[in-house]
This record gives C-alpha cells, structure tokens and sequence, in this order.
C-alpha cells in the first residue's frame, strides 16, 4: 500500500523556521509618518537677549587677570592706602576694617548681574602689595554687594598665597586662580 505524503512536524518547522526570517529580511526599520531623514538647517539666527556681545568674545579669566595686573601696580602700604587704591579704581567700598586676623572688606558692585571678575582681580591684586608692605598683614575676606545692600557673593584672600608668590614658589596665575576658587556667589 501506498501512503500519500505527509508532512512531518520537522520537515513542516524546519520549512518555516528557514522561510520566516527570509521573508522578513529588510524590514528592520520603522518609519513615522512625516519622518524626515535630516532637519533643514537653520539660516536665520534671532538673537534671544537685548544686548550682543562686542566681538572677539573676552574669556571670563581674561577680566579677572587684567584687574590682578592692574591691582598690584596700586600703591599700598597699609589698610588705609588699600582702601583709598579701591577707590581710585572706581569699587565702592562700603566698610574696611580689620579684627584680629582678619581684613574684612565689603564693597557695592556696579552691576554684579554683569560680572563682577575684574573687580574682584583689582582687589586681589592690590592685596599683594598691602601683604608684602605690611608687619602683620591680614587674612582677605571680601563681601561684595548689591546696590541695595544684600550680599551677592564672598572671596578670601590668604597671606600665605602672596607670600608663596612674592618668594617665588608659585606664579601669578596660581595665585589668581586660588583666590577665585573662593569666590562664591548668590546667583
């Protein structure tokens, strides 16, 4: 007797085990509707602020370096001398005074929302030469503030960063960028 063919379960498996992945080779990916393959680009630039910059754009660093530049040119030979160096430079100082180990210096910023790293480099600068010219020189600790009197951020300068300058130990930039380390601000 003749039997007509069947199927095997293996051969009918093996069969669409083989065919099923053939027949959906290529359709990996699926497409949105609207999808588009790249963006046009953007020709047209509306500046977001009401002020531009002035080009070349000024690192912030070069604000701060050119006040410590500035600042220890300041001809200051105590506290007194110190606090009239600021002021010649344009920082209103709002209280000077010195308890024990430390110098504290509060001064009104301009316009603090704009920067306020060269002044901050100004004083730091000219807290060098009030270092190296005094006996028993002070610890920094500068508040500056708002026009209204609400402080906006704190820095400290230390003896021992101008003296490890003055002798040679480490260079300006050293010491510029462990004063503004410090610097800490409201906003």
């Amino acid at each position: 007797m003749i039997r007509p063919s069947t199927l095997s379960r293996r051969t009918l498996l093996a069969t669409v085990g083989t065919a099923g992945p053939l027949a959906l080779a290529g359709c990996t990916v699926e497409h949105d509707e609207g999808y588009e393959a790249e963006p046009d680009p953007v020709t047209d630039h509306t500046p977001i602020g009401h002020r531009l910059p002035d080009l070349p754009l000024r690192e912030f660093t070069d604000e701060y370096e050119a006040g410590i530049e500035t600042g220890l040119e300041a001809a200051v030979t105590s506290q007194e001398s110190f606090e009239t160096a600021l002021e010649r430079d344009g920082i209103a100082v709002d209280g000077l005074a010195r308890e024990r180990n430390y110098l504290y210096l509060e001064y009104v910023a301009d316009a603090p929302e704009t920067g306020v790293l060269r002044e901050v480099g100004y004083i730091a600068g000219a807290y060098v030469p009030y270092v190296l010219a005094s006996t028993d020189p002070a610890t920094l600790d500068a508040a500056i503030l708002e026009r209204d009197g609400i402080d906006f951020g704190r820095f400290t300068g230390y003896v021992n960063w101008v003296r490890a300058f003055d002798a040679g130990e480490e260079p300006l930039e050293a010491y510029g960028e462990r004063v503004l380390e410090t610097l800490k601000t409201k906003r």
